[in-house]
């Protein structure tokens, strides 16, 4: 029995030890040289807008553009029974005047999540177009028989999708989904979905696009597939829309579709991201090694499309990531992180979320940092703070 207790107070002895050594270790008075800012951004930014407009609408709407001060939207989940496409917009003092809340909120997620609601968001943010046609968006009405009517600003038809998309399956008593994809200047991309239907990798789910031209003059027909695609590229039917696509570099070489597709004009080539990269919201930027199942601190690299196409070494955006600075700061008892990833990434804003391992069992801190390019790209400023924490209420 003895020798159970001391066994007892060997152990409870080692991990006083240890943690007097992690709190030593993390608790350092060194100044950081970071730009440091405890808590949520406390005014808006075009990169906060384009942010929190992501994490608003991502799984309700689809951006398609912005004009002038409207930003504009497609209803993004649909279902068979929803016959008419419908469009939103909002302004950029609209959003702004919607998310103000959060600059003065003790847990600025809690406050986003509630703004998430797709009822509040209907009442209060979203705007519906009445007329598509004064933003040169398709009016799309699909009637019995799967007879997608479409009117545009230059030519009105009625398309039977039985019959266009036959090669595929699709007869006129099947339950389709139709989505606006794309739409700029002089065409627009059309999803269709069946999901009884077996694709070219031989599992049910058929997802297709309709490339179409603002005039009607001409259809292209493809599966979402990047091989698909491709193949549409090879066989040249997708030449007359290359140039109408959105041009992502600065000698327009680089065009962008939809989730996250890239394709070389010169080359009729899809781009292939690498697995541990992280490709950028608008599609211009890589976040190299962006991906990894654990992102590595240290110097934090980015580069445009065209610079990661040429596998070059020109960096357009460096920036530093200090872990173990950033627990320091935040006096956590930690001995490293459990997780560490990137969740949101565009040309001037970056967010990673960072788990702290507690030395003896659990997590010592959860962690969202905003990286704020906006301003100074080699050193910018860090947005730091816990989803479980109230910065205005400690004292760092």
């Amino acid at each position: 029995m003895k020798t159970k207790h001391l066994g007892i107070c060997f152990i409870i002895l080692l991990l006083v030890i240890l943690s007097w050594c992690t709190v030593n270790n993390f608790s350092s008075n060194e100044v950081p040289t970071a730009n440091y800012v405890f808590g949520f951004p406390k005014e808006p930014s075009p990169a906060l807008t384009d942010y929190i407009s992501d994490y608003l609408l991502e799984e309700s709407h689809r951006k398609l553009f912005k004009e002038k001060d409207a930003f504009v939207f497609a209803d993004g989940k649909r279902d068979e029974n929803d016959r008419i496409m419908s469009y939103y917009y909002y302004t950029e003092a609209r959003i702004e005047k919607y998310y103000e809340r959060v600059f003065n909120a003790q847990r600025p997620y809690s406050d986003l999540r509630i703004l998430k609601s797709p009822s509040y968001i209907s009442e209060s943010l979203l705007l519906p177009i009445e007329d598509p046609l004064i933003y040169s968006l398709p009016i799309l009405e699909m009637q019995e028989g799967n007879q997608l009517k479409i009117k545009t600003t230059l030519n009105e038809t009625v398309l039977d999708l039985s019959k266009l998309l036959k090669e595929y399956g699709i007869k006129e008593n099947d339950q389709l989904v139709f989505d606006l994809l794309e739409s700029s200047e002089n065409y627009f991309i059309l999803g269709i979905e069946e999901g009884n239907i077996k694709n070219s990798r031989g599992y049910s789910g058929l997802f297709l696009n309709l490339f179409i031209k603002k005039d009607l003059s001409e259809i292209a027909v493809s599966e979402q597939f990047d091989e698909a695609i491709q193949k549409k590229l090879d066989t040249g039917d997708l030449d007359s829309f290359l140039n109408d696509f959105k041009k992502i570099d600065s000698k327009g070489r680089y065009v962008f579709l939809y989730n996250w597709k890239i394709i070389d004009i010169e080359t009729k080539k899809i781009v292939e991201i690498g697995d541990g990269d992280y490709l950028s919201e608008d599609g211009k930027y890589v976040y190299i090694n962006g991906r990894q199942d654990h992102l590595a601190d240290g110097i934090q690299r980015i580069q445009t499309i065209d610079n990661y196409e040429a596998e070059n070494d020109i960096y357009e955006i460096e920036f530093e990531l200090n872990y173990e600075e950033i627990a320091k700061v935040l006096k956590y008892l930690t001995n490293g992180e459990r997780i560490a990833d990137l969740s949101y990434f565009n040309e001037d804003y970056v967010i990673v979320n960072i788990d702290y391992r507690h030395p003896m069992v659990g997590s010592a801190g959860y962690l969202d940092i905003i990286v704020d390019l906006q301003e100074n790209r080699e050193d910018p400023t860090l947005y730091l703070f816990d989803l479980d924490k109230d910065y205005e209420t400690n004292d760092y």
